[in-house]
């Protein structure tokens, strides 16, 4: 009994140390790559583009189309921020789930109608 209150006071001094070495999940672009900004750039492209179709179909309204176009726009301003010192994994992760969450929000507002 006495070597195990021994050991336990040991045993929890090395949890926080094995805790530190996983560095956490990592997203990357849809091809299991890190994006380039060309990219990246050319996808914010395609949503834009998709928004404008889904105005000139009447799919969306122009208050949609504003406020959807302003999303892309912020995640553009945000790469360029980001992409001035280096983009980290973590950065490169928010703005890949920003893209898809403003695509799947596109194509939602569009009636499903994604080409």
């Amino acid at each position: 009994m006495r070597r195990y209150l021994i050991l336990a006071p040991l045993l929890l001094a090395a949890v926080p140390a094995s805790a530190q070495i996983w560095g956490g999940p990592t997203m990357q672009g849809p091809s299991g790559n890190a994006m380039s900004h060309d990219q990246s750039a050319a996808e914010t492209a395609k949503i834009r583009s998709d928004i404008r179709d889904g105005r000139d179909s009447g799919q969306l309204t122009r208050r949609e189309a504003k406020r959807l176009k302003r999303e892309a726009w912020q995640i553009d301003t945000l790469e360029a921020r980001y992409a001035a010192g280096g983009l980290s994994p973590s950065e490169e992760a928010e703005l890949f789930a920003r893209r898809e969450a403003l695509r799947s929000d596109v194509v939602a507002k569009r009636g499903g109608a994604r080409k």
